[in-house]
């Protein structure tokens, strides 16, 4: 029985994935996910480091993209809908458009690149 509980705990874990005693039961951690990644580029690739990035989410206000690395933003926790992200730097915009779902426990997060001029 001991072997059995262990194994079953062990098979649970590891995967990070539901596991429940009932098939409409999910388990669901509670690590909150990134809705949209954004890596922000120039015409040859290089990393932009100071361009300041917004998003809407369907329609909804203006809210500020939060840079996590060098070139690398975050936008949005657990939001899902159609994201509008508008990246800026100097006279240069660039808007890219993306759709985000979610699952019973969380969003199903995208990553895009936006190349800036």
């Amino acid at each position: 029985m001991r072997l059995l509980l262990a194994s079953l705990v062990s098979f649970c874990l590891i995967p990070l994935v539901a596991c429940s005693s009932s098939s409409d039961e999910v388990a669901c951690t509670t690590i909150a996910a990134i809705s949209v990644t954004v890596d922000v580029v120039d015409a040859t690739g290089a990393a932009v480091t100071d361009a300041d990035l917004t998003y809407t989410v369907n329609g909804g206000p203006s809210k500020a993209c939060e840079q996590v690395v060098e070139n690398s933003y975050d936008c949005g926790v657990e939001e899902a809908g159609n994201f509008v992200i508008t990246a800026t730097r100097d006279m240069a915009t660039k808007t890219a458009n993306v759709t985000v779902t979610s699952d019973e426990c969380h969003v199903i997060g995208q990553t895009l690149t936006i190349t800036l001029d």
